[in-house]
This record gives structure tokens, sequence and C-alpha cells, in this order.
């Protein structure tokens, strides 16, 4: 699978050759390597997954994929920012982000934390801050929101989850706040989660039932 990994990270980054070059931005073979080989562990996670993920073809024509290729480059940028000390690092990451999210409905912001084997299936409306953290082998749906409790006038600090390792967020959640969230936890459609949650938990939302009755 690495080669096809190494070909398509350098198709992506091809539509931006001009604009790194312009602001001095280097992408190393050593950034490469390090990118494809955690980009081959998420196509391979995901090829496990997905039953109609028959090729890695079809895998890379994917938008949920193609958001998280677009997560690992731009993350790497992100982390070279303070390595060389440059914010043109940090500009073209973001300028790759948006881009991304405008492509794909997904947004993942380029500081945000995510181990190996990430998968993201379908993804529409998906976000995931800045602060937060996401362990290795996690699965996220459509519609699932790692954010921030408030709206305006956030701190600096830490104000988004921390996802433990092998946890499987279904569609609709929204995991709002530092909060933790253990390892081998699943969660259910359409949870709102404020607190922390343990290892090894299953977390659902209980709806009350209306039941409409028609007059004959």
């Amino acid at each position: 699978m690495l080669d096809r990994t190494y070909d398509e990270i350098c198709k992506y980054l091809k539509k931006y050759r001009h604009f790194m070059a312009e602001m001095q931005v280097a992408f190393t073979d050593e950034d490469m390597h390090l990118t494809a080989s955690v980009l081959d562990s998420d196509l391979e996670a995901k090829m496990e997954q997905d039953p109609i993920s028959t090729s890695e073809r079809l895998v890379f024509l994917s938008n949920s994929f193609r958001a998280i290729m677009a997560y690992r480059i731009s993350n790497r940028l992100h982390l070279k920012m303070y390595a060389n000390h440059n914010e043109s690092y940090q500009l073209i990451a973001y300028k790759m982000a948006e881009e991304s999210a405008s492509q794909t409905s997904i947004e993942i912001h380029p500081g945000a934390e995510i181990g190996r084997s990430f998968v993201i299936d379908h993804g529409v409306n998906t976000l995931i801050g800045a602060t937060s953290q996401i362990g290795d082998g996690c699965t996220i749906l459509q519609n699932v929101v790692l954010g921030a409790r408030k709206i305006t006038y956030n701190g600096e600090g830490k104000r988004h989850p921390t996802i433990g390792n092998q946890v499987q967020i279904s569609g609709g959640v929204r995991i709002l706040g530092p909060v933790k969230i253990g390892n081998y936890v699943c969660i259910g459609p359409d949870c709102l989660i404020l607190e922390d949650v343990p290892d090894h938990s299953r977390v659902k939302l209980v709806k009350s039932v209306m039941v409409v009755k028609h007059t004959l």
C-alpha cells in the first residue's frame, strides 16, 4: 500500500507546489515517510472495516479519506512551524485544512492530535477542534462534533475532548469541552457528552417515544 500512499501524497502536494515555494516551505523526504506511514495505517484500517472499500483506489476517491489525508499533511506542516519557527508553515497548513473542509464537508483542525489507524466513514458535517486528541484505532461517523463548550472567548488551553484508543463514535454525537473518553468505548447515535466516560463503556441515548393515535 505504501507506494500508492506516497503517490497520492505527491499528487496532493503538487497543487500547492508554487505556493509552498513562494512561502519557502519544504515538505522533506522525512516528512513524506512519516506522513505516508501513518496514512497507510489509516488506509489499512479503512479497508478492513468497510466492506465496500474493495480497492485502494476506491478509498482514495472517498471524501472521508481525502479529508484524513489533507489532515495528515497539514498536521505535519503545523508541527514543522514550531521546529522551524516559521509561521509560513502554519499558513499553508490552514489553507489546506480550509480547502479540504470546503471540498469534503469534514473539518479537522491541523493542530488536532490523531493517532494511527483512524477512520472516518461518511463524515459529512464532522468537526474536530484544534486541541482534540484522538488515540489509535478510532472510528468516527458523520455529523460528529469534538468541540468546545463556549461559542466565543475561549481560552488558549485545552478546550476540546481527549478520545482514547479503539473508540467508536456514531453519527450525530456531540462531545464538548476537555472531557476524557476512555479506551474501548462505543458511543451510540445522537449522544451529547459533557462528562468523562470510563474505559470499556457503552453510551447510548434513551428517548421517550411519541405515539400519535388517529381517531377514525
